[in-house]
């Protein structure tokens, strides 16, 4: 059984030493730290929500642009996303900016 083991331990600790820059993925955001309740848009006179595609999307550090709305949910750029924010309830329009989420875990 030990051999196993040895086996498993040579393999995994080679492909470390080959493989040294494999990508890792970036922790999603917990919904808790999001600064909003709800994103979408009005598109062809009916209300769509994309919040649970982009909350699948959101990374520390990366900017969420309306751009990048568009991609992740193949609604026309030309959209006005609008977004309720978490703290006061507030229907608001999405920054041109984006928004960008920091990791205080950090800290």
């Amino acid at each position: 059984m030990s051999w196993i083991t040895w086996i498993y331990s040579q393999f995994f600790h080679c492909k470390r030493r080959l493989c040294p820059h494999t990508k890792r993925e970036m922790p999603v955001v917990p919904a808790s730290k999001l600064p909003w309740f709800w994103i979408g848009t009005n598109f062809l006179d009916e209300t769509i929500s994309v919040t649970d595609i982009v909350n699948k999307h959101v990374r520390y550090g990366i900017p969420i642009t309306s751009k990048l709305l568009s991609e992740i949910t193949d609604i026309d750029e030309n959209v006005n996303w609008t977004y309720v924010d978490a703290k006061t309830l507030e229907e608001k329009e999405f920054p041109p900016e984006g928004i960008v989420i920091e990791d205080d875990t950090l800290r």
